[in-house]
């Protein structure tokens, strides 16, 4: 993969990743949070439009393994591939429809403000779900940066670069999220966005040129090139066939779509909106940018399978990352077209990386360290919070220099999985469920977590095969690689069951009173 970018383009590349991070910083600087206040949150006076927080929301849920290994999966495995971007979007419709307009409503700085709202909080439900954002928020940075890492080395053509990209790109992502705060960061997303949302619309058009617009072609060209011929547009080239394949497939839709609805950098986002009628704009947005993002990533990835699938299946699997660079120099021999698309995986894993940074810190600082180090639950502190993402962005770094060669889409499936089985139930659970408690969510957020990490290991990602974790080893006990179907209906089980067994819980299901208290004096 040294041969992706001659001098000339690889120059341009880093001329106009430079420009765009020297931008960014100033903008953050600019546009930021005061040192010690509330708006390293939000600021009431300073706040991005709603259709600028839409376009913001929009790129949080696009991450740069978003762009290269789902694009990669749609060109290998075909339908499994869509599979994963049709349940994002299911994702989104019902973030918007059931999550944004209550939770800007009763949360003032994070969701945990909800849970006290609603009567099922205190500081214990405060810090496990802190913790567990956490544990959600530090293997996504991980995958981020090990990706971006792996894509500079390979543009600059010096394969042993990889680290010290790893770590340059991390300590610039840390200082645009300690320094921005929530609207520096939006200001760098929506940057982010309008950039690289035209690329990818460009190449998905070449790619239809090159087929003379005809999707019969392309697919047929595509089922050729992918060497599966008719599976290529049948479900389990991924997620295999049988009883194993079925599972796997419904997990992955279902998680997937769980998973959307409780990213913590788009809830971050979501409590910032304006109103109600701006959450509806920002919806509007949100869903718009995605739907032509998805809909440009799905061509891109049916074209490489048609172009480039040669080239994928006799490089491996590690070659998924590159896809999309690929496909540009099949297009355009130039060079042009690829220095742009690397542009994009730049400016993607940049943004994206800042806004989960931010969000990790928020969290550390307000919801665990606040919680347990004697401070009222939920007290803002902007320096503690700033320290955090500082120290979050420093370690995802560090771990990610020692896990690059990691199968990392077992880190992916982890973050995912806490995600839609943690999260998510105790988020809906509060919105909807009158009924539910503080040991409600704590059964949820730890039980969950307990479910999902013992899903994993004793799946093919941790032993028994040569692409696991330890492959000198076997003790799985299945073969299930996606275990949304277990992990989700596990955690609304222990939801219910944690509060419909809780002897504190009030007659008739009616929160506490102190709650609403405790949320008004937060946002005071």
């Amino acid at each position: 993969m040294t041969a992706l970018l001659d001098s000339s383009s690889r120059s341009l590349v880093f001329a106009v990743f430079s420009v765009f991070v020297v931008i960014c910083l100033m903008l953050c600087v600019i546009t930021g949070a005061d040192e010690d206040d509330r708006a390293l949150v939000r600021s009431d006076s300073r706040r991005l439009r709603s259709w600028q927080q839409g376009i913001a929301m929009g790129g949080d849920t696009t991450t740069v393994a978003t762009v290269t290994v789902l694009v990669g999966m749609v060109a290998t495995t075909g339908f499994d591939g869509l599979g994963v971007m049709l349940g994002s979007l299911v994702g989104v419709l019902l973030f918007l429809v059931l999550v944004i307009e209550p939770l800007r409503a009763h949360a003032s700085l994070t969701a945990p403000d909800l849970l006290d709202a609603r009567g099922s909080g205190g500081s214990a439900v405060r810090v496990a779900w802190g913790v567990v954002t956490l544990m959600v928020c530090f293997p996504l940075l991980v995958v981020q940066l090990v990706v971006v890492g792996n894509v500079a080395a390979a543009l600059l053509g010096q394969p042993g670069a990889r680290t010290g990209c790893i770590v340059v790109i991390g300590c610039v992502m840390t200082a645009l999220a300690v320094s921005g705060g929530i609207r520096g960061t939006g200001v760098v997303m929506i940057t982010k966005s309008a950039i690289a949302l035209p690329v990818l619309v460009v190449a998905a058009v070449l790619v239809l040129h090159r087929f003379g617009g005809d999707l019969g072609r392309l697919l047929d060209a595509a089922s050729l090139g992918s060497g599966t011929g008719e599976a290529f547009l049948r479900p389990g080239g991924y997620t295999g066939d049988g009883w194993v394949g079925a599972v796997n497939r419904v997990g992955q839709i279902f998680g997937m779509t769980m998973a959307t609805l409780a990213m913590p950098a788009v809830l971050m986002r979501a409590i910032a909106t304006k109103s109600p009628r701006g959450a509806r704009t920002v919806g509007r947005w949100m869903l718009g940018e995605l739907v032509l993002l998805y809909g440009a990533l799905a061509v891109v990835g049916v074209g490489a399978a048609a172009l480039v699938g040669t080239v994928l299946r006799e490089a491996g699997p590690s070659a998924q990352v590159f896809t999309p660079l690929l496909l540009g120099r099949a297009l355009d021999d130039g060079g042009l077209l690829v220095a742009a698309l690397a542009c994009v995986l730049f400016l993607t894993a940049l943004a994206a990386v800042v806004d989960v940074t931010l969000a990790a810190g928020i969290t550390l600082g307000r919801d665990v360290l606040a919680a347990t180090g004697g401070r009222p639950a939920g007290r803002l502190d902007g320096t503690a919070s700033r320290w955090s993402a500082a120290l979050t962005g420093l370690a995802a770094a560090a771990v990610a220099v020692v896990c690059a060669d990691w199968n990392l889409v077992v880190v992916s499936t982890l973050w995912l999985a806490l995600c839609g089985a943690a999260l998510a139930p105790v988020l809906l659970y509060a919105l909807y469920w009158p009924g539910f408690t503080a040991r409600g969510a704590l059964w949820c957020l730890w039980g969950a977590t307990a479910v999902c990490v013992v899903a994993l290991v004793v799946s093919p990602y941790a032993s028994g095969t040569p692409t696991s974790i330890m492959p000198g080893h076997d003790f799985r006990l299945w073969d299930v690689t996606i275990p949304g179907v277990v992990t989700v209906p596990a955690g609304f089980l222990l939801g219910w069951l944690g509060s419909v067994t809780d002897r504190r819980r009030r007659p008739g299901g009616a929160g506490r009173p102190s709650g609403v208290t405790h949320a008004r004096a937060v946002q005071r």
